[in-house]
Parts: C-alpha cells; sequence; structure tokens
C-alpha cells in the first residue's frame, strides 16, 4: 500500500513539472508571437507613415502646380485658394487703388484708398474675388466654371457657406462689390450679362447655354446658365481673366450692408469680422413720398431722406406682403431737403451724385430688416447692372435666382 501512495505522489510530481514545462513553452512561444506582432505592427506603421507622406507630397505637388499654371495662364490675375474642404477655388485678383485715380469727378467719391482695401483701419495690397459665382459641386461652394451656381440659399446659409470654407473666407461684402463696379465704370468695361433668358438684353448676340436648354431669348423655362459659360463681355474687365456674371444670371447676396426699418447700415470699411449689431447707423433713410400699405404693388419710387416719414408697411416686421419701392435706375432716386450727401454711400453705390453712373435698378421695403442682393437675374432686363441692389427681402428668402459668391483675404 505504502509503494502505490510513493508511485502517485510520484506520477503527481511528474505531472506537475510537465503542465510546468507547458506553461513555460506557452510564455515562451507568447512572448516570442507578441514581439513578431510589435514587428508587424511597426512595419506596417512605418509603411502607412511613408505612403501618407508621399500622398502628401503628391498633392502638394499637383496642387501647386495646378494653382502655378492658373496664374502663369493669367499673368497673376487669376490664382487658386483651396479650402478647408480641399476644394479648389479660382478667384481673381483685385489689386488695391485710390479712389482719385479712378477720374470719376462727377461722382464724387473724394480721395485715398477705397474702403474695399481697408480692414479695421489697416489698408490690404489687394483682395480675392470669386471669379465665378459658388455652386453645388465639390461640397456646395467651390468656385469653379462650367457648373450651375448654387441657388435657394438663403442669407445666413450663404454667409455660413463661406466662412466655413475656413480662416480670411467671407461672403462677398458690398464694398467689394463697389470697388469692383468703379473699377469697370473707370476702366470703360462694365459688363453685361445674361439678363434675358440666357443672352443679354443690350447685345441679343450675346449668349450661353441655358440650364434648360431654351432658346435665348425663350421666355419659358428657366434661363440660368452655368458660371462663366458667357463671353468675356460678361466679365468685369471684358477679359477671360476677370470676375464672370456679375451682372444678371441671379441675384447675390452682399454682406455688411441691410436695412433696419428703412435706415441703412454698414460697415465702415471692409471688415466681416464686426457683428450686425456694430454695424454703422447712417442718417440716411429711404423714405415714401406717400403712404399706402394696402396691396403688395408697385407704390413708387423710394427717397433718400434723413428720417422716414411714410412706411409702405408697419415698422419692425419682416414679412413681404406689403407695396414695394422701386425705381428702375438707382442713382435716379431723389433726395429730400433735409437729406446730408454721403460719401461712403457713393462709394458703396447705394447713393448717387449722378446719374452718368453704372446701371441697374432698386427695390426696397422701409419696414423690417431687409438683407441686400445685386446684380440682378436672367429676366430682368433693362433693370439689371452693377448698381442693381434688391432690398425689399430678409434674411431668410430664398429663391432659385439668388445665389453668392465666396472672398479671400491674404
Amino acid at each position: 500500500m505504502a509503494n502505490i501512495i510513493e508511485e502517485l505522489q510520484l506520477l503527481k510530481q511528474a505531472s506537475q513539472e510537465q503542465t510546468a514545462a507547458s506553461q513555460a513553452v506557452v510564455q515562451a512561444v507568447s512572448g516570442k508571437m507578441a514581439a513578431i506582432d510589435r514587428n508587424i505592427n511597426d512595419s506596417i506603421t512605418k509603411v502607412e507613415s511613408t505612403y501618407d507622406q508621399k500622398t502628401s507630397n503628391l498633392t502638394i505637388i499637383a496642387t501647386d502646380g495646378y494653382r502655378k499654371a492658373i496664374e502663369h495662364n493669367s499673368g497673376g490675375r487669376n490664382t487658386v485658394i483651396y479650402d478647408a474642404q480641399g476644394n479648389p477655388n479660382i478667384m481673381c485678383v483685385i489689386p488695391r487703388f485710390n479712389i482719385e485715380d479712378l477720374g470719376l469727378a462727377d461722382l464724387n467719391l473724394g480721395t485715398g484708398v477705397h474702403p474695399a482695401f481697408i480692414t479695421n483701419g489697416a489698408p490690404r495690397s489687394e483682395i480675392l474675388v470669386g471669379k465665378y459665382l459658388a455652386s453645388a459641386a465639390a461640397g456646395g461652394s467651390a468656385v469653379i466654371g462650367g457648373p450651375q451656381p448654387r441657388t435657394s440659399i438663403n442669407y445666413d446659409t450663404a454667409k455660413r457657406l463661406c466662412t466655413q470654407k475656413g480662416d480670411n473666407w467671407h461672403l462677398m461684402s458690398i464694398h467689394e462689390w463697389a470697388a469692383i463696379a468703379l473699377w469697370s465704370l473707370a476702366n470703360g468695361t462694365v459688363p453685361r450679362g445674361n439678363t434675358y433668358y440666357g443672352r443679354s438684353y443690350e447685345a441679343k448676340w450675346e449668349t450661353a447655354r441655358r440650364v434648360d436648354d431654351g432658346l435665348p431669348g425663350d421666355t419659358n423655362g428657366t434661363g440660368r446658365t452655368g458660371t462663366g459659360k458667357g463671353p468675356v463681355t460678361w466679365n468685369h474687365d471684358h477679359s477671360e481673366f476677370g470676375v464672370c456674371d456679375l451682372v444678371g444670371n441671379v441675384w447675390e447676396w452682399i454682406d455688411q450692408m441691410k436695412l433696419d426699418d428703412g435706415q441703412i447700415l454698414t460697415t465702415l470699411d471692409n471688415n466681416p469680422a464686426v457683428a450686425e449689431a456694430n454695424w454703422h447707423r447712417h442718417p440716411a433713410y429711404f423714405d415714401l413720398t406717400s403712404e399706402n400699405q394696402s396691396g403688395t404693388g408697385y407704390i413708387g419710387s423710394p427717397v433718400l431722406s434723413n428720417s422716414v416719414t411714410k412706411r409702405n408697411g408697419p415698422a419692425d416686421n419682416n414679412i413681404y406682403k406689403y407695396p414695394y419701392m422701386h425705381n428702375s435706375h438707382f442713382a435716379a432716386i431723389t433726395k429730400s431737403a433735409g437729406y446730408t450727401p454721403n460719401e461712403l454711400l457713393r462709394r458703396l453705390l447705394i447713393e448717387s451724385a449722378t446719374t452718368a453712373t453704372v446701371g441697374g435698378g432698386i427695390w426696397c421695403l422701409n419696414y423690417g430688416e431687409r438683407l441686400p442682393f445685386r446684380g440682378a437675374s436672367w429676366y430682368d432686363g433693362s433693370f439689371s447692372g452693377l448698381g442693381a441692389i434688391a432690398l425689399n427681402y430678409g434674411r431668410s428668402y430664398s429663391y432659385s435666382n439668388i445665389g453668392f459668391r465666396p472672398a479671400f483675404f491674404v
């Protein structure tokens, strides 16, 4: 019996020793496998890092090459800025100029640098403005030629899409629009555009393909055209390197200006960082010669005044359901006896000292909050122009004939 017990103990000890040996082998193998896994992971990480770096370098080379090609072909008048979404945006370079150098003495614009090139009092050597209207291609706000402009978008969304493109991006301002318009006037290159269903209202032979493939001038269907599809006379400098479609095609939301119960508010220079609550309230209002708040039709021309004496709707009401004011030429509206002419508003093409300036009608309501769009659309005909301004809709309004244009600070 004792012998059996001793043998069992020996067998138990041998089993324990075998188990310990097996565990040691397992641990050794596990350690080696872990080391192999670490080596494999390190190798994969190094390969991925090298691939990413090479891909990044190739992307930089490709994008830089595209930008250099655009700049070379345009003589530096166009460039490419990539936004936060990685989309290319073809931009027109607008150099700074002095107002007096334009030679537009009759417009009584004063002297010094145009406010489009000043931000919070500091001058800029140039501004970059989208060569094309923003399109729905490549993320919803890319500035590229050919596609349809993005429309049916309200003011706040247009502004947000511009700022989401990254630092220094902003919705085109009232200052930038006016600077380009005045430069075009001074240089004899005031653009025409798609102002009558796929053709120019002024020059019927100037056409572009319509989105609905309709005939130029056919008033049926949608006469909107693709970005930059028109002739060079539809560009601000009458060259292939100019800003396209400022006149006609679709209206453009404009920043840094609005009406508040008829009073004109703007920034004092080109500064998109200024909150609307801090925009300057000019002693300038759009008044009426006779008050009428019934119906929805035409009520007469607006009058520039130092106050509002008659409204075409109830104050502080942002809806659009009352008569509207209109004049076929923004510069032809009269001024009240008590109105003090405003140099900044003349520089922004809101007021004018003479009708011998850029054309375009004005539409407005002097009640509630009204945000501007400029340039007119494909069916506005003789009312279209660089001076055309609509101030009769609120910030939430959107329609198929309103788009927007991004701009950029360098």
